[in-house]
This record gives C-alpha cells, structure tokens and sequence, in this order.
C-alpha cells in the first residue's frame, strides 16, 4: 500500500488555515507536523471487543492517517520515525469527562489559604500526572483552567487537552456558593467577599438575565461547555443533596446562550425532579444523577443524555475514607440502598455513560480516586470491555458536543483514519486485565501512585509525551 502524498500535502496546510481562519478559532494549537509509524500492534479501537492483529498506523501530523496490516508494503519517507510495536496493544488516549484540576486541596484550604497562582501552579503538576496516566482529553467541570489549557497548547507544560468550562453556575445557597453565611450575596450587592468565587471556581447566579450573563461570561473565557449547579450535594454547606435547584427558565437560558455558541450544557445534580426538569431546558448530559428512578433514566436515554457518574459515591470503600465523619456513615449507607438500581437500569436503557472520575483533593487522593474508578466500574458493569469504551470512545462522543468550541475538529477515543492521533501502547491486554492502564482495586489502603510502567507510549495530537519501548 502507498501513502497518499496529495492527501499529506492538504493535512500540511490545516496550520496556516487556522491562522487565517484565525478569528474564529477558540484557542491556538501547537500541530505536530512529523510522520510516525507505528508497526505490528494489536488494535483496540476503542469499540470493538475484538483486537485488530498485526496491524500499522501512520500518524501524519496531529491525525492517524492510515491502519494497514503489518505486512502491507508501504513507502516510508526516510523523515518518518517507526516505533516497533512487536505486538503490544495499541489503544485510544484516555479520556475523563469529570476532572477538577484546579480544586487540588480541600476547598476549605482553597478557601482561606490559597492564591490564585499557588492553584494554577498545583494544577500543572495535576494536569501532567493525568496525562502520564495515559488521560489524553479531559473535561474540566469547574475551576480557573483557562491559563492551564493554553500553556499546555503552547508546550509550556504537559498535560492532557482540556474542554473547560469554568467557574460552575450555582444559585444562591447552592451547590456552588461556598460563601460564609456572613458573606455578602454578589447577585444582590454585585461584590464577592468569597475567594472561591474571586478566583473563578464559581459563579452564583439568580434569574434568567444573570444566568444569561454568566454563560456568555465563561464562552468569553473559552468555555468548550457550560457546567451548571441543578441539585444539591455533600461538598457544600447550604443545599441537602435532595433539593432542585435552578427554574427551567434559568436552566434553559443557559442552554440557549450556549447554543449560540455551538455548545452545550451539563449539570449537577442527583434526583429524578432535578434531572427532568434539566431535560426538558435542553441539558445534553447528567452529572451524578444516583438517584434518579426508571422513568428519568428512560428519558435520557429516549433523549439521547449521556449520564456521568463517579461511581466510586457508590462504593463500600467510601466508608474508609479518612475525611469521612462517621455520622454520616448511616446516611450514606441509606443513599446506596436508594441507588441499588442504578446500574442495572443504565445497562437495561443502554444509556450513554462515559468514564468520569470527579476526583478532588491533593495529587496522590486523585490519581488513587481515578485508578479506583476504573477498577471499581469494571467490578459494577462485569466487563472491562464496557469500562474501555467509557473511557473512550464514549467519552469521545461526548467531547463532541462542544461541537464549534471544541479544541479539535477530528474524532477522540477512537481509532480510525482522520481521528486525532490520541494513542497509547500498553503490555498486556487490557480487555482481558484493566490493571495494564492503571486500574487499582485498592484505595485509600493504596501506596502512593507510582508511574504505569505498563504504558508504554503516550501520543497525544501526534506528539509523543512517554516512549521506553
């Protein structure tokens, strides 16, 4: 097989069509501009149960451009690198679509003792760590990211690619207003005493013309999608995980401000009340969502809602956790009763549900928390399989909904001519053993996270970030 020079030679021009196309850009990109081949892997595509044998992708910029089999005859410039796979797996970069990079301590810490350039210099080491994890995308649910996700498309730190969406939207007493209950209320004094609101993990906001404003605010900022605050939860001081929170009306203005952006919007929340007064103001993805009942979840699915739950909330585990106070032991232990069904019902729909972590608090709690996830989900779905394409190319489907705002205009979590070359080689197999990308059923019991020696190569966008092949 030859490789199409005419198709190369167009791929060449996408950088100086970005420039000149550049006012509608969302954000500058670095390209990778070399040739990679990477010979004799087993593919996992990111959908198939079924490994690809004996196969070689050629990587032509920052996309794959073609997968032949291994014995192919093929023309490689003397310009292109060959990375010998000798039969590892090669798989899609990962992808987690509930990532806090920034909220990288307790928010109480955030709170009272921490800058705004003391956050983003944690959030580097955060963000490198994810991506030496074998996370190539992410979506950032909330925090100041915006100056992360530039210096890493400018090389000035590695870390995955962020779909950010900025300070999350809260109203008034809640999920998002972590204001003392001395603090004054910016939506009626228009000034914040809170550094968690001055630093842009949040926005409160109340009423159709302030939700208004603070979408547009955050697509000004460079928001790829709008994370709002629909229900209640545990991390907060004012809101009982029951409550509702937000009007249709508010809700669906923010859904309108973000399509006309080309986006969309995503929100938190865990009831039944909550998740279909959300649906009918147009949300395109539920967050948490543990105890919503048959009826909502066969409304996502008739609708077409991705559902994104950590599922480590559900986890026995969680009672180890050493921050837990363990009068809240009985009442979590009630709330997995109420969400037994969960899982079974998501599987029964078929709903959308991609990989998401959620991880919160400083560098080692987080890549335990993720690592657990994984393992955890593969023990809840029976089946690794199921626990890949999350983390893939489900995931992938769901980046795509940023639609205009993405920072890319080809295909995640897959791998497949024209996809972004977003690529990881493993030892092992992984359909047969998660633990080869990272997967940990231990804990909070778990040593300190030690790099994946089983990854192997990290592509990210064509650029090679690990190799000790």
């Amino acid at each position: 097989m030859f490789i199409g020079r005419a198709i190369r030679s167009k791929r060449r021009l996408l950088p100086c069509l970005v420039v000149m196309l550049g006012s509608l850009a969302v954000s500058t990109q670095a390209f990778a501009t070399g040739e990679t081949l990477i010979r004799d892997v087993r593919v996992f595509d990111g959908r198939s149960g079924e490994l690809r044998e004996h196969a070689s992708v050629l990587v032509v910029g920052d996309r794959i451009e073609s997968i032949s089999p291994y014995d192919a005859e093929v023309t490689i410039p003397p310009s292109t690198e060959v990375i010998e796979g000798e039969g590892r797996v090669l798989m899609p970069g990962l992808i987690d679509v509930h990532t806090h990079l920034a909220i990288n301590a307790s928010m109480s810490l955030i709170e009272s003792d921490f800058t705004l350039d003391y956050v983003a210099l944690r959030s580097a080491e955060v963000a490198r760590r994810t991506l030496m994890d074998g996370f190539t995308s992410v979506r950032d649910l909330g925090g100041p990211v915006f100056g992360l996700k530039r210096a890493i498309e400018a090389g000035i730190v590695e870390g995955p690619r962020i779909f950010p969406s900025g300070a999350f939207l809260s109203q008034t007493s809640g999920h998002g207003d972590f204001r003392a209950r001395n603090d004054r209320n910016p939506t009626l004094t228009g000034l914040y005493d809170d550094n968690f609101s001055r630093m842009g993990f949040s926005i409160i906001a109340d009423g159709r013309d302030a939700m208004l404003a603070a979408t547009r605010q955050n697509l000004m900022q460079g928001a790829t999608q709008i994370k709002i605050m629909a229900g209640g939860g545990g991390a907060s001081a004012y809101d009982p995980i029951d409550t509702s929170q937000f009007t249709e009306d508010e809700m669906r203005a923010a859904v309108e401000a973000a399509a006309d952006w080309g986006t969309y919007v995503t929100a938190h929340l865990f009831t039944s009340e909550a998740a279909r007064r959300g649906m009918k103001a147009g949300l395109r993805c539920l967050d948490h969502a543990f105890f919503v009942d048959e009826k909502t979840i066969k409304m996502a699915a008739r609708n077409d809602v991705f559902i994104a739950p950590q599922f480590w909330g559900l986890s026995p585990e969680l009672f180890k956790h050493p921050d837990l106070n363990p009068a809240k032991h009985a009442a979590i232990r009630k709330l997995h009763e109420q969400a037994k069904d969960f899982v079974p019902l998501l599987k029964e729909y078929k709903v959308k549900v991609p990989f998401a972590s959620d991880i919160l608090g400083d560098f080692d709690a987080g890549q335990k928390s993720r690592r657990y996830e994984l393992a955890w989900r593969a023990q809840l779905f029976g089946s690794n399989l199921t626990v890949l394409r999350q983390a893939t190319s489900v995931g992938g489907e769901l980046l795509a909904l940023s639609g205009r705002r993405s920072p890319v205009n080809g295909a995640l979590g897959v791998i497949q001519e024209g996809a972004m070359a977003d690529l990881l080689i493993v030892d092992g197999n992984p359909l047969e053993d998660l633990s080869v990308i990272g997967a940990n059923s231990e804990w909070f019991s778990a040593p300190s996270p030690e790099p994946i020696e089983t990854i192997r190569l990290i592509m990210k966008g064509g650029k090679v970030y690990k190799n000790t092949l």
